[in-house]
């Protein structure tokens, strides 16, 4: 699967979610998902914003830094379904951050109307204190 996601990374180059009073590093997110040749572009920007203004930093960002990777499925209406924490981070108050996250952004906006399937799949890494390993 990993020869087919698209580089969704190109749409946000630059733009990750910030961490202002954080120290030790960057705050950013790696998102994976499979375009399937559709412009998601628009759509994930809105999206990204709408995680940003949802994303609630615990006091622990502030000195620890750590990653969580959760996977979800989001469907035509823009429900996400099936969100789960798939590598936790070692501190407990970061899986509850970005979990919250996307459930506070949930319902999203509509995937592209041009999009094959009825739901696409998505990988999203939130890193807290930590540079993102940009491929």
């Amino acid at each position: 699967m990993s020869s087919a996601l698209g580089n969704p990374l190109r749409y946000a180059q630059g733009d990750a979610f910030n961490n202002p009073g954080g120290q030790g590093g960057q705050q950013g997110s790696d998102i994976q998902f499979d375009s399937k040749g559709v412009e998601f572009g628009p759509w994930l920007r809105r999206f990204i914003a709408q995680i940003k203004r949802n994303w609630m930093f615990p006091y622990a960002a502030y000195t620890m830094s750590g990653h969580v990777a959760i996977t979800f499925f989001v469907d035509k209406q823009g429900n996400l379904t099936e969100v789960t924490v798939v590598e936790p981070s070692r501190v407990t108050a970061f899986n509850g951050s970005a979990r919250g996250a996307l459930e506070m952004s949930n319902p999203t906006h509509p995937l592209p109307p041009e999009y094959p399937d009825d739901r696409c799949f998505f990988k999203v890494t939130f890193f807290f204190n930590e540079t993102p390993p940009y491929r």
